[in-house]
């Protein structure tokens, strides 16, 4: 037998054993069915041999390094990821409606105790703040109500 049928033979194993996953080793290779090597020291003291097998051992090692990656974000994981992010916003917008509430309780507390001169001070740019909070509806709505007490009117 001739070494470029012997490394035919070698690479037609090792390619068997790369697609079915089966770990390569010298010793492994030995084992297959149709492999012409008695003993691992045939393929590991001949230069040609042992460099095929270290080729595929360093694909079989990279695909199942691509592998370990793209299992570690299959699909089922994704999805488990994307329902905690969903858990998470919800529960933060939760906390944003009962912050813009309570928010909106203060301001009026304050308005009663003191107005808004009392809580425009804590805010020298007042006027971006309320915008900012307006566009939150964090702002309670002012609902004017008559006095019934106008010009022309004659209360006496």
């Amino acid at each position: 037998m001739s070494i470029v049928d012997d490394i035919a033979k070698l690479q037609a194993a090792l390619e068997q054993m790369l697609s079915s996953n089966v770990t390569i080793t010298a010793r492994a290779v030995t084992r297959e069915s149709g492999a012409p090597f008695k003993n691992a020291s045939d393929i590991t003291r001949h230069a040609q041999r042992r460099a095929l097998l270290e080729e595929f051992q360093r694909r079989q090692q990279a695909i199942r390094k691509l592998a370990e990656d793209v299992d570690q974000e299959s699909v089922t994981n994704l999805r488990l990821k994307v329902a905690r992010l969903e858990e998470s916003c919800l529960a933060l917008q939760q906390s944003r409606e009962l912050l813009i509430a309570s928010h909106k309780a203060m301001l009026l507390a304050v308005g009663e105790v003191g107005g808004m001169r009392a809580w425009v001070k804590f805010f020298p740019q007042w006027d971006q703040v309320r915008r900012s909070l307006n566009g939150m509806g964090a702002l309670p709505k002012a609902q004017v109500e008559s006095l019934g007490l106008g010009p022309g009117r004659d209360d006496r």
